[in-house]
């Protein structure tokens, strides 16, 4: 990589990550709550350059966000839990709000980009990345290049069996709704639990919380499943927040078994869809190498790649 400072950000539905890439090393990492307005965005972001101006000159800024990120137009189309981004063109516009160069990148492509360049992907051709915070990314990577289009990534068929499966699943398996539905059903208010307080709770024997990730594990099962079928990769990359839990991988591997030795359900109709009577192959799941760092880094990667700046 180039010798740059950057600022690197990572916008997600309930916080933007931020870390500086310095020397070669990632440090001063923390986070602050999503805004909800692009002027507040701005000015978090002016506040945060200006905390280090004395300390570090940046010669930019490399962004990891959610939606379809598209650096000709400067547009995040699609929708996400971060409205903002889609509300026109948003690329120059962050440009001009910082006065520095700004490149964008979607988060799951973030991920995948930063695991096959310096993660668990290096040497594999085909891999699979699911990026799981408030809602669920997906990264394909194909002949060792991550597909930047939907067409790219999948025939119409295995796309609308892998979108549906995502989309079915996506509020069973984000930490940030599961803590939701655990801190209501507790009368609570929504933001008294997080998805770490979830898992200890089902650690200590709590019904609801437990039913609550119960349900994770199968439906990401599900998900698992279904998208080694339509994608048949070498590796499933699991990453975000939710790749932070040291029981996530163990209890995963063991709801894809289950679910592979029922066959019911949902499998049974992605096996019918397919004209598949072959026994659906287990997947090769693992975690993402550098967990929560994986978007940043991909960010920093992708401004690298993109800009040239002395």
């Amino acid at each position: 990589m180039n010798i740059l400072t950057l600022l690197a950000l990572d916008i997600g539905g309930s916080a933007v990550k931020h870390a500086i890439w310095h020397k070669d090393n990632l440090i001063e990492k923390d986070s602050f709550p999503t805004p909800l307005t692009r002027k507040s965005f701005y000015e978090a972001i002016n506040e945060l350059i200006n905390n280090y101006r004395g300390k570090y000159h940046f010669s930019g800024v490399a962004l990891s966000c959610p939606g379809d990120t598209d650096e000709t137009t400067g547009m995040v189309n699609g929708i996400s839990y971060v409205p903002f981004l889609h509300l026109g063109e948003f690329q120059q516009e962050f440009s001009e709000a910082v006065s520095l160069p700004v490149t964008m990148f979607n988060d799951a492509n973030s991920a995948a980009l930063a695991e096959m360049t310096m993660g668990i992907g290096v040497g594999h051709q085909e891999a699979v990345f699911l990026i799981i915070g408030s809602g669920v990314g997906l990264a394909v990577v194909h002949n060792g290049k991550i597909a930047m289009e939907t067409s790219e990534k999948i025939d119409q068929l295995d796309k609308l069996v892998a979108d549906g499966v995502k989309a079915f699943n996506n509020s069973k398996v984000s930490p940030v709704h599961i803590a939701r539905r655990v801190s209501l059903k507790k009368l609570k208010m929504p933001s008294a639990i997080d998805g770490k307080d979830v898992f200890q709770l089902a650690n200590d024997g709590d019904p609801i919380a437990t039913k609550e990730v119960m349900s994770m594990y199968s439906s990401l099962a599900e998900i698992v499943i279904s998208i080694n079928g339509a994608f048949k990769p070498e590796l499933i990359g699991i990453g975000g927040g939710i790749s932070n839990n040291q029981e996530l991988l163990p209890n995963l591997k063991k709801a894809v078994t289950n679910l592979l030795e029922k066959e019911s359900g949902l499998l049974s109709i992605f096996k019918t869809l397919f004209n598949n009577q072959e026994d659906l192959p287990q997947p090769n799941i693992q975690l993402c190498q550098f967990k929560n760092d994986a978007n940043l880094l991909g960010a920093i990667i992708h401004f690298n790649e993109t800009k040239d700046l002395p």
